[in-house]
Formats: structure tokens, sequence, C-alpha cells
């Protein structure tokens, strides 16, 4: 506690010890989470801590999840997206959004 209570004191923690999941994956069924299953694999490889909704629900449910969480990151891939090969990612705290490959989702969030 007391090595704790000092780190905290000295500003020593670094900002992502604030959250563990850095970008979540909305799931909004079988053929998105698959897609999204493959991006959170890139991803995970590269070291960025991603999960997906464990169920297909509304997404204000998700967004809302990922809120209380405070998952810096979204990744929405809907049907359109899916017939495109593309992702939309939005950041949690300035409400941006933007829409980029399957690809290139790694370096929108790094």
């Amino acid at each position: 506690d007391r090595i704790y209570d000092v780190m905290t004191g000295l500003d020593l923690f670094p900002e992502e010890v604030n959250f563990s999941t850095k970008v979540l994956f909305v799931n909004l069924g079988e053929e998105e989470q698959l897609a999204s299953l493959r991006i959170i694999r890139s991803l995970r490889d590269k070291g960025i801590a991603a999960e997906i909704y464990p169920e297909p629900t509304k997404m204000k449910k998700q967004m809302e999840y990922a809120n209380r969480r405070q998952v810096p990151y979204v990744v929405i891939i809907g049907s359109n997206e899916l017939a495109e090969k593309k992702a939309t990612v939005k950041n949690m705290r300035t409400g941006e959004q933007s829409v980029v490959d399957f690809d290139a989702v790694a370096e929108v969030i790094a």
C-alpha cells in the first residue's frame, strides 16, 4: 500500500495502467464477429490490448460498457463495413470517428 501511495503521489504510473483494454470491438453478429476476431489477433500480436463484446446486442449497451470501462477506442464493423473491408474506429475521448481499411486499424489506435 505504501509503495502504491508513493508512486501515485509522484505520478509514476503510466497512463496505460488506468485501462486494461485499449480497443473494444462492437459485436453485431456472427460474420462481423469473425472479421473482428481476425483484426483482434493482429492487434494483440502488436501488443495492443483488444477484446470483443461477448455477445451481439444493442450498440448502445456496448458503447455504455466501453464508457464504463474507460476503453479509449471502439471499433465498429457492421454489414456495410464488412462488405467494403473497412472498420469505423471511434476515439471515445474526443468522439472523432474514422473509417479505415482492416489493415490500418492498428495505425489509427497506436
